[in-house]
C-alpha cells in the first residue's frame, strides 16, 4: 500500500511539474491585440499595457516608446514613468533613466 501511495505521489508531483512548464504564448497575438486595443482606445492604460507588455518580453525600445505614448496621455502616470526609467536602465542608458527620474520627481513636486 505505501508503494502504491508513494508511486501516485510520485505521478502527482511530476505531472504538476509538467503542467506549471507549459505555457502556450504567442507574442505577435499577444501584441497585436494589445496594439488593436490602443488603435480604439488611445487611453493610458492600454498604452501602459503595451508598455508594460514589450519589458516583460525584454524588448525595451518598443517598452520605453509605449510608456512615453502612456505619459503623453496621463503626464503624472507613475507606472509609466517606472517602465520608461527601468527600460533605459536595461538598455544601458543611464543618464537618460537619470534625467527622466529627476524630471519625474520635479513633476511630482510641481503637483503637490
Amino acid at each position: 500500500m505505501k508503494i502504491i501511495c508513494f508511486s501516485m505521489l510520485i505521478m502527482f508531483l511530476v505531472f504538476s511539474k509538467l503542467k506549471a512548464k507549459i505555457s502556450i504564448k504567442n507574442e505577435n497575438i499577444d501584441s497585436l491585440i494589445l496594439y488593436e486595443k490602443f488603435i480604439n482606445d488611445p487611453s493610458y492604460i492600454n498604452a501602459l499595457n503595451l508598455a508594460q507588455y514589450f519589458y516583460a518580453i525584454k524588448d525595451y525600445q518598443n517598452s520605453s516608446f509605449w510608456a512615453i505614448e502612456a505619459n503623453e496621455i496621463e503626464y503624472l502616470g507613475k507606472d509609466a514613468w517606472l517602465i520608461f526609467i527601468n527600460s533605459k536602465i536595461k538598455q544601458g542608458q543611464i543618464d537618460q533613466a537619470l534625467k527622466a527620474k529627476e524630471e519625474y520627481e520635479k513633476v511630482l513636486n510641481a503637483s503637490y
